[in-house]
């Protein structure tokens, strides 16, 4: 009997190794349905009317992009052994606007639209990592807090300072 069971187990296993690739097709058709949804948003209300005027104060030359994840515009220059290490660290961070320079779209000025969750000591001390990060590649980090009236004149001086000429790293 355990002889017979025995080999029921490796006959399986066996054809299991041989069939894993048709298997795991028959077992992903059945679930057809999957758990997602389209986002009706990519912006809440006062991120895109934000988002909206800062385009409009942005140099012709520069263009701004939302909801950024940072390894997008930083890389991991560490050795092969602590690459993931720090890669995820910034893998599923995100910054909610980024200037780039319009002709090879070198992001320049990283913005943060702090609204009431910046508060929170996770958000600043996120936030914090966040800016050594972008101030170790060389991209400069600009915070705004979110307000009824923003003065967006002040925020285009702050703006067309940072973005004077740039060292490549």
């Amino acid at each position: 009997m355990e002889f017979l069971l025995l080999m029921i187990v490796i006959i399986l296993g066996i054809l299991f190794y041989f069939f894993k690739d048709k298997i795991s097709i028959f077992l992903q058709q059945e679930e057809k349905t999957l758990p997602f949804k389209r986002k009706d948003f990519l912006l809440n209300t006062p991120e895109r009317k934000f988002f909206e005027s800062l385009q409009q104060i942005t140099p012709a030359e520069y263009v701004v992009f939302p909801q950024i994840v940072l390894s997008n515009v930083v890389k991991t220059s560490s050795s092969r052994k602590k690459f993931w290490t720090y890669q995820n660290k910034i893998n599923r961070k995100t910054i909610d606007f980024v200037i780039f320079e319009r002709q090879y779209l070198k992001p320049i000025v990283a913005i943060e639209y702090d609204g009431k969750t910046h508060n929170r000591s996770d958000r600043q001390k996120r936030d914090a990592f966040v800016n050594r990060v972008l101030e170790s590649a060389g991209i400069k980090s600009l915070h705004i807090k979110h307000q009824k009236n923003i003065n967006f004149e002040e925020v285009k001086n702050k703006i067309t300072e940072l973005l004077v000429p740039t060292k490549n790293h």
